[in-house]
């Protein structure tokens, strides 16, 4: 399984790499929206982890993005962010994203949820 970590913290992109490069996933890292939308759209990519809050393009924006363009808009997102309010998990789960993970996060509660997602 191939993962997209999508996030502009490059230290959280790394914690995230090791995290599932221990659960056996194989990691690129993206460090906004469109970046990820670009990387997405290239294929390969079998699931996303996505942060909301990033320059160019946030979270939202790439869900919204993600969801008009039709080869890849059935690729699964897993938001994985600090932002714990209510109005934006649903928001996230309208727009699309499986699950909605909040940091800090333990490695097996991220690896049982991308097992259940995928």
């Amino acid at each position: 399984m191939n993962a997209l970590i999508v996030d502009d913290s490059s230290t959280m992109r790394k914690i995230v790499s090791l995290a599932l490069g221990g659960a056996g996933y194989s990691t690129q890292e993206a460090e906004n929206g469109r970046v990820g939308l670009e990387k997405t759209m290239l294929g390969g990519v079998d699931l996303v982890l996505l942060d909301i809050n990033m320059p160019e393009m946030n979270g939202l924006e790439y869900l919204e993005a993600k969801s008009k363009i039709s080869s890849i808009a059935k690729v699964p997102v897993v938001m994985l962010t600090t932002q714990d309010e209510k109005e934006l998990q649903e928001k996230a789960l309208s727009l699309g994203a499986k699950a909605y993970l909040v940091k800090p996060f333990k490695k097996d509660d991220l690896v049982a949820t991308l097992s259940k997602v995928l």
